[in-house]
């Protein structure tokens, strides 16, 4: 085995570890990626070597949960990854190799370096790349942005709001607005840039949107998303749909499948929770209810929740 297959099974176990905290799961997944690195190593660019066993070690990671049938419940936790992948210039990890991101341009990988690698001080580096030190400051936090966003979608977590000044999170909000206008003119033709070849149910035509609320992403296979959409229709009901999508290299948003419905929507009465803080109480970090008031079941015996929605809704429409 050569050097570099040597140093890329090093990489690769680390990337397994921050997965499966297991030394010797993590050394066999490293040797798994490092033989599949071997067979193809006269196919991959040497500049996208880090990418390429980034997504590979990841995948077998996830494979691993999967044979075990247990890969949503035994998940990266976010809050160690936002604490792994910080971009505070006194947090950066040492070891963050930014070349392995191919979607930041050869310019701005310089920049990071400089920034967060050789500790180089904005105004130094404003000078030095002659860009005004607000721009710059506001660029360094939008790349930022975009790795950590990088890591939350390839860790699996469950659950996530979309991260600001991000290209997908500026593509999300275009599409929403999109779909948006395309339902009140009951014109799905303008989304046709989305949905080729998407599945789209007639229950879409059955959607009447008074106001938009909030969305949320979610993991819903091998990558494969969901767009969560909550709306008020006209007669100020809550109403909820899934959108079923893929992420392209661009971070554009494809369309596989939509309208998706919940088989029942449910809400925790407001003498219980204060609604602006549901979520922080609620959700673990992984975006899954922590149980704090009881399972589903007893919380429908208790009448702690309602039903706001079912399929059976959407069908009598």
């Amino acid at each position: 085995m050569d050097e570099l297959i040597k140093i890329c099974f090093e990489k690769a176990k680390y990337i397994a570890m921050k997965y499966v905290k297991d030394v010797d799961i993590a050394e066999d997944i490293a040797q798994l990626a490092s033989i599949q690195l071997y067979l193809n190593k006269d196919k991959i660019d040497n500049s996208k070597v880090n990418s390429w066993l980034f997504t590979v070690t990841h995948n077998l990671c996830m494979d691993f949960y999967k044979k075990k049938k247990n890969n949503r419940e035994i998940l990266v936790d976010p809050l160690e990854l936002s604490q792994h992948y910080s971009y505070e210039k006194n947090k950066i990890h040492e070891e963050l190799d930014i070349d392995a991101y191919d979607f930041i341009s050869a310019s701005d990988k310089k920049i990071l370096k400089k920034y967060y690698n050789e500790n180089v001080p904005l105004a130094k580096l404003a000078q030095d790349f002659k860009i005004k030190s607000s721009c710059l400051k506001s660029r360094i936090y939008s790349l930022s942005n975009e790795i950590k966003l990088f890591h939350l979608i390839t860790s699996d977590v469950i659950c996530f709001k979309p991260i600001p000044a991000t290209k997908l999170t500026k593509n999300l909000n275009k599409f929403i607005s999109v779909l948006l206008k395309a339902l009140r003119n009951n014109d799905l033709g303008s989304m046709k840039r989305y949905c080729k070849d998407a599945i789209i149910h007639q229950s879409i035509a059955k959607i009447k949107i008074k106001s938009y609320e909030t969305c949320k992403i979610q993991i819903d296979g091998v990558n494969e998303y969901r767009l969560i959409i909550a709306y008020l229709d006209f007669q100020s009901k809550i109403g909820i749909f899934d959108i079923r999508f893929l992420i392209t290299d661009s971070r554009n948003i494809q369309v596989v499948e939509m309208p998706i419905f919940h088989k029942q929507v449910l809400i925790i009465d407001k003498k219980y929770i204060d609604p602006k803080n549901a979520e922080k109480e609620l959700l673990t970090r992984k975006g899954l209810y922590n149980n704090k008031l009881g399972s589903v079941e007893e919380m429908k015996e208790k009448r702690i929740v309602r039903v706001i929605q079912t399929r059976g809704d959407i069908d009598e429409k």
